[in-house]
């Protein structure tokens, strides 16, 4: 397979927000043979975000340049969890919880990725298997000096705030993955910047040739604040629907979105900043760009055609306030009373109970047009009904 090299990279190389060392990037590149590029990922939850997808995305892009995409499956991390950017302990996942989260993401994850040139590994696989004596070995790759170095555990210690040893754990077993898949170059998001770099020292400790650390910029969820999580309900999933995609991204805040043409789209990066740039100074409406972005994001998604339906049906339900001509339509049990979250979540209208009941009562729920905030309701009152859950979502249930 022929291997693209520098200019190839140009896109990539543009949108990392760090690349250590550089030199030694230009190296590999310039030797043109194929490079085993690593990411790995914890299936802490059950569905892939447009974060994930952002990186997934620059995975793909190296597998377009004629290189090795090395996929690890997280299985025996997520139990640990990531400390990266947490102030405490993660509550540890149970084991058949990890393995459903697994079943969920990797069929996704799939599509996203060539098949081609990919290796998909979970990383219980060797992590699982190392002897006491293999994990004194690996512990003493680093010191405790070298941990506290972190800002979040340094500030954590600072404060007075427990760090278990299992957690200094977890970037030695990510260092160790390095070593297990003998990746030539490790992508992941910002925050992962300490761990990439500490997987250099692991490999050096295990007299490999070190990695390039990669990374980019990670995306800000929905609210505009904090970064795209499952776990804070500000997510847009690549699962949605086109019409929930785009009409997601119409909600956006404008600041925002040019992080999200940087790291979803094809355009060169002076087009964006032109187009920041006309919002900015010359006060052009942004949200005619936002289309564009939700146009491009579903198209990628989905297709073209989607895409423009989605846009139509945004323009409809949002801006004209009107229902879709055609609903889907559930079925439930005649019951006494039912139980809104449990039922939006069972009938996968909602991905949790949790974020049924903050719908709910944000009063974000109506029933023809009228809005309810109450989690409990006899099942006569909604039969037949027009019901709207948040912005756009539109459905009926009937009872059978």
């Amino acid at each position: 397979m022929e291997i693209h090299i520098n200019y190839k990279m140009k896109y990539l190389i543009e949108r990392a927000s760090a690349i250590t060392p550089k030199d030694s990037l230009d190296d590999l590149l310039n030797s043109k043979k194929s490079l085993r590029i690593k990411l790995g990922v914890d299936p802490t939850a059950p569905d892939v975000t447009l974060g994930w997808y952002a990186i997934l995305r620059a995975l793909r892009k190296f597998q377009d340049y004629g290189h090795t995409a090395v996929l690890i499956l997280g299985e025996f991390t997520a139990q640990v969890g990531d400390p990266s950017g947490k102030s405490e302990t993660r509550t540890q996942l149970e084991e058949n919880q990890i393995d459903d989260n697994s079943k969920g993401v990797l069929p996704i994850i799939k599509g996203i990725l060539n098949e081609e040139n990919l290796e998909i590994v979970s990383n219980k696989d060797w992590l699982s298997k190392l002897s006491t004596s293999e994990l004194v070995h690996l512990s003493s790759s680093t010191t405790l000096a070298q941990m506290l170095e972190r800002d979040d555990f340094a500030n954590r210690y600072k404060e007075g705030n427990p760090i278990s040893l299992m957690e200094f754990f977890y970037p030695l077993f990510q260092g160790y993955d390095s070593v297990a898949v003998k990746a030539d170059i490790e992508i992941g998001g910002h925050d992962q910047l300490w761990n990439l770099m500490l997987g250099r020292e692991v490999q050096k400790f295990y007299n490999l040739e070190p990695q390039i650390a990669m990374t980019f910029p990670l995306l800000v969820g929905t609210d505009g604040n904090k970064k795209m999580s499952q776990s804070l309900n500000n997510y847009i999933s690549v699962t949605d629907t086109p019409s929930n995609i785009y009409g997601k991204i119409m909600s956006i805040p404008d600041d925002i979105m040019w992080e999200y043409f940087t790291m979803l789209t094809d355009l060169e990066l002076d087009e964006i900043n032109k187009m920041k740039h006309s919002v900015i100074n010359d006060k052009q409406n942004p949200f005619e760009y936002k289309k564009l972005l939700g146009e491009l994001v579903v198209t990628e998604l989905y297709s073209k055609n989607d895409a423009l339906e989605a846009e139509d049906q945004f323009k409809n339900v949002t801006i004209n306030k009107d229902v879709p001509d055609e609903i889907p339509e559930y079925y439930v049990d005649d019951i006494e009373i039912l139980h809104l979250p449990k039922v939006f979540t069972d009938l996968n209208i909602t991905k949790s109970n949790s974020e049924a009941r903050r719908l709910i009562t944000a009063g974000s729920f109506t029933i023809d047009g009228q809005k309810h905030n109450q989690l409990d309701i006899e099942p006569s009152l909604i039969s037949g009904k027009t019901l709207k859950l948040g912005k756009r979502n539109y459905f009926s249930i009937n009872i059978k």
